[in-house]
């Protein structure tokens, strides 16, 4: 039976919702990364695509100078290998149905260094009805617990990955975003823009010592925009994509998934879903009022505002935030945050601090809240000692 003649497709109907449950529990390998290598090119582009020139990252001489003595890679590169996978959907449940990554719960253990290998698994670990404005009833939010190895089998990040399944034509009809307006831009405002990125400086070499972070400081806030197709092209040079096929994998892919590809109205060529991130129409199809960005993109930037932040010796722990509206093509945000508390770990004495951080978009909107744990180092001890584990470290009384 093809998709136009199956009922089913792109309806959360009670059999779609009890195969997917059947899911949970189930662990499996991710078998076609986008990304298996960590090497000084893959760890460049995923650089170059959130905007970060931190040294330590796209500099090998300087990398040799550090504790890790080669570059590591900046955190942003985990979607390469599982979001960017070619089959980290498959089997996902509600085929047809359309799915908004809402945010991400992240967990660092240890570095990625040039030179490691890296493979995951996933999970469905949670399937549950909601309700909500984007499509009323007809919603379901299911996410998988992904984890990440290097060749060694050693755990180096979690992630847990929600996502909102809505059916595109009711996603349609509740026209959440409809009265939004473009973005535009003085060249003024551009010339602001362009001042607050040349202020934006990695931490770096000068260590940020727990004992001298108090809490009620405020982070180095960073901006990202006004957003083009351009930064959807970068971010997809680094990460892959589920969705962006040619040739005979394009046409393979359309055959064992007919609903994958979307008819263009102008010329009848069958075209990737994922177009909302770049096409106006395809955007206005499930109600935007224009082409927005990838959630996992918008995750990467929350990465570098972290990672910027911490310093060489310092360690970005775990990272928790949530995808609110949209980042619309032409749209700028500015992400700020504050040292909420801090604390050392009672099994190891390291000191972790938590930052709460808001992400403003030009509507004054706050489109990524989200917290953050970080390991600093020590004016006693030195640099945080890896594996950092927040959660087994515990709190010292």
């Amino acid at each position: 039976m093809s998709d136009d003649a199956n009922p089913e497709y792109g309806k959360i109907t009670e059999d779609a919702v009890a195969r997917l449950k059947a899911r949970l529990g189930k662990r499996y390998p991710i078998q076609q990364p986008y990304l298996r290598y960590v090497n000084q090119d893959s760890i460049t582009h995923v650089a170059r695509s959130v905007g970060d020139d931190n040294p330590l990252y796209v500099d090998p001489k300087y990398a040799t100078t550090t504790r890790f003595g080669r570059l590591i890679a900046p955190p942003a590169i985990y979607y390469a290998a599982a979001w960017g996978s070619w089959d980290l959907r498959r089997g996902q449940g509600l085929p047809g149905v359309h799915g908004l990554h809402s945010g991400d719960e992240w967990r660092y253990f240890r570095p990625l260094y040039e030179g490691d290998e890296l493979h995951a698994t996933k999970e469905l670990v949670r399937a549950d009805p909601m309700e909500g404005r984007l499509a009323g009833k007809k919603m379901y939010i299911q996410a998988d617990e992904i984890r990440f190895y290097n060749q060694s089998d050693e755990l180096v990040a979690i992630q847990v990955m929600p996502v909102i399944r809505a059916e595109r034509e009711e996603s349609k009809k509740r026209g959440k975003y409809t009265q939004i307006e473009r973005s535009t831009y003085s060249d003024e405002q551009i010339a602001q823009i362009d001042a607050e990125l040349e202020a934006e400086l990695p931490r770096g070499a000068a260590p940020r010592y727990w004992e001298q972070t108090e809490v009620g400081e405020a982070v180095d806030p960073v901006v990202k925009g006004p957003l083009t197709l351009p930064d959807m092209v970068t971010w997809l040079q680094a990460i892959g994509s589920p969705h962006v096929r040619s040739g005979k994998y394009w046409q393979q892919y359309r055959k064992s998934s007919p609903k994958v590809a979307v008819k263009d109205p102008e010329t009848g060529i069958p075209q990737a879903v994922e177009r909302v991130h770049w096409d106006n129409f395809m955007a206005a199809e499930i109600g935007m009022p224009a082409a927005y960005d990838y959630g996992s993109q918008r995750g990467g930037y929350a990465t570098y505002f972290a990672t910027n932040w911490v310093g060489d010796d310092g360690w970005v722990a775990e990272l928790d935030f949530q995808y609110r509206g949209m980042f619309f093509n032409g749209d700028v945000f500015r992400i700020n945050g504050q040292v909420v508390d801090k604390w050392r770990g009672a099994k190891t004495g390291t000191g972790y601090v938590k930052v709460e951080f808001h992400t403003i978009n030009n509507r004054g909107d706050d489109i990524m809240p989200g917290t953050g744990i970080m390991a600093l180092p020590s004016q006693d001890g030195g640099p945080v000692e890896f594996p950092v584990d927040v959660r087994e470290d515990g709190r010292a009384e």
